[in-house]
C-alpha cells in the first residue's frame, strides 16, 4: 500500500525526545511586581535621605560649636577683666572665623591668606551684656559679672549671613526668628579682685 499525501511516514517517534526540561525561574508579572516593590522601598528610603543629612549636620555644627565655645572661653578668659567689654562686636567689629575641626582660622581685622579663607566654616561675633540679678533683688545690676554671648553662623549661607549681620548687641538677638540658622550660646566671666 502507497501512503496517500495526507499521510506521511515518519520514523516512530519517541517519547522521550519531548520531555519538558522543567527549570525554576520568574514569570514576567513576578518580575514586574517585584520591581514595583523595590521602587517603592526606595522612593520610601529616599525621601528619608535629606532628613538624615540634615541631623547629621546637626549634629557636627553642634560638636563644633563646643570646640569653639572651649576657644573662645581661653580667649576670654585669658583677657583682663577690665578689658571684656571692649570684646563685643559692638566696641570692637571684630568676626572671628573658624574651620571645618572648630579651630579658629582668621579674624575680620587680621585676615588669612586666600587659601586660609577658603577654609572658612563658621563666623562667630561676640556680645558682651552686663549681668542682672534675678527679678526681686533689691540691686538689679551685678557689677562683678559679664555674659559673654557668642553669636554662630554658617558662612557660606546667605540667609544666615544676613540674620548674622543684624545682630550687633544683646537685644538685636531677640528679634531673630525661629527658622534662622544663627544660634547662641554664652557663659558669664566674674572679676576676682575686691574691686
Amino acid at each position: 500500500m502507497h501512503p496517500t499525501p495526507a499521510q506521511s511516514v515518519s520514523p516512530p517517534i519517541e517519547r522521550s525526545s519531548f520531555r519538558w526540561h522543567s527549570k525554576s525561574a520568574f514569570s514576567l508579572v513576578e518580575v514586574t511586581l517585584a520591581i514595583g516593590i523595590i521602587a517603592f522601598a526606595f522612593v520610601a528610603l529616599f525621601a528619608l535621605v535629606p532628613t538624615g543629612l540634615t541631623t547629621f549636620r546637626t549634629a557636627i555644627d553642634t560638636s563644633n560649636e563646643t570646640w569653639i565655645m572651649q576657644n573662645i572661653n581661653s580667649m576670654v578668659q585669658t583677657t583682663n577683666y577690665s578689658d571684656v567689654p571692649g570684646l563685643s562686636f559692638e566696641k570692637s567689629g571684630e568676626i572671628y572665623y573658624f574651620d571645618e575641626e572648630g579651630k579658629l582660622t582668621d579674624t575680620e581685622t587680621k585676615k588669612g591668606s586666600d587659601d586660609v579663607q577658603q577654609t572658612r566654616l563658621y563666623s562667630v561675633k561676640l556680645v558682651v551684656d552686663t549681668l542682672n540679678r534675678p527679678a526681686g533683688s533689691s540691686a538689679a545690676l551685678m557689677n562683678h559679672g559679664l555674659r559673654v554671648i557668642a553669636v554662630f553662623a554658617p558662612y557660606g549661607d546667605p540667609s544666615a549671613k544676613k540674620d548674622f549681620e543684624s545682630v550687633t548687641d544683646a537685644q538685636s538677638l531677640t528679634s531673630l526668628t525661629k527658622q534662622t540658622r544663627v544660634r547662641n550660646r554664652s557663659f558669664v566671666v566674674a572679676r576676682m579682685d575686691s574691686q
